[in-house]
C-alpha cells in the first residue's frame, strides 16, 4: 500500500502547478522565419483608410517607379508633384476638409476644386492645358497617367510618361500659378543688415 500512495502521490505532483513547462517542439528554421516574416507583414501593413487617395491614383505603389517618378525632378517640381498625388494641396477640396477654407467650391463655380478637377475640367484653365493635350491623345483627362501613377489596365511593363508628369507639374506650377510654392523664409536667427 506504501509504493501506491507514493505512486499516486508522484501523479499528481508532475501533474500539478509546480511543474516545469516542457520546451516547445522544435521547428525548422524555414518554418519559424516564414511565421516571423508573416508577423512582421501584418505589423507593417497600413490601415485600408490610409493612403486611399494615393491607392486609387497608383495601384503599384510603393514600387520603384515611384523613386524614378521623383529622382528626376527638382525640390520645387517634386514638392508639387507630391502634393498632386496625395491630395493634400492648396486647393478648395483639400483647404476645406482641413477646415482652412469655408467653402469647397472652384473659383468657376461648377465643381468642388479638386486635382482632378484644377487640371482637366475647370473652365479657368481651358486655354492653358494645350502642353498636357499634346502629351496623348487617348488618355486625356486620366489622372493617373499624367501623375505618373499605373492603373489596373496598364500592363506589368508599364513605366510612368515623364513627359505628362512633366507637362502636369508645369501646368500646375508655372502655367496658372496656382500651386506656385510659396518662397522659403529666412530663419529668424540670421538678420539681414
Amino acid at each position: 500500500m506504501d509504493l501506491q500512495r507514493q505512486a499516486k502521490a508522484e501523479a499528481r505532483k508532475s501533474t500539478g502547478t509546480e511543474r516545469l513547462l516542457e520546451k516547445q517542439p522544435f521547428h525548422a528554421k524555414s518554418t519559424t522565419i516564414r511565421l516571423a516574416l508573416a508577423v512582421r507583414k501584418r505589423e507593417w501593413t497600413l490601415p485600408e483608410e490610409v493612403g486611399k487617395y494615393s491607392k486609387a491614383l497608383d495601384i503599384a505603389l510603393p514600387g520603384k517607379h515611384t523613386r524614378n517618378l521623383y529622382d528626376g525632378l527638382n525640390r520645387k517640381e517634386a514638392k508639387t508633384l507630391a502634393q498632386l498625388r496625395t491630395g493634400m494641396t492648396r486647393l478648395n477640396s483639400y483647404l476645406n476638409r482641413i477646415g482652412a477654407a469655408h467653402l469647397n467650391l472652384c473659383v468657376c463655380g461648377q465643381a468642388s476644386e479638386t486635382v482632378e478637377h484644377f487640371l482637366f475640367r475647370c473652365t479657368k484653365w481651358t486655354a492653358m492645358r494645350e502642353g498636357m493635350n499634346q502629351c496623348t491623345e487617348s488618355k486625356r483627362g486620366n489622372l493617373s497617367f499624367f501623375l505618373g501613377g499605373k492603373t489596373r489596365s496598364d500592363s506589368d511593363q508599364w513605366q510612368p510618361d515623364m513627359k505628362a508628369v512633366h507637362a502636369a507639374i508645369k501646368f500646375a506650377i508655372t502655367t496658372t500659378g496656382r500651386l506656385k510654392p510659396e518662397p522659403d523664409s529666412e530663419p529668424e536667427s540670421q538678420s539681414t543688415q
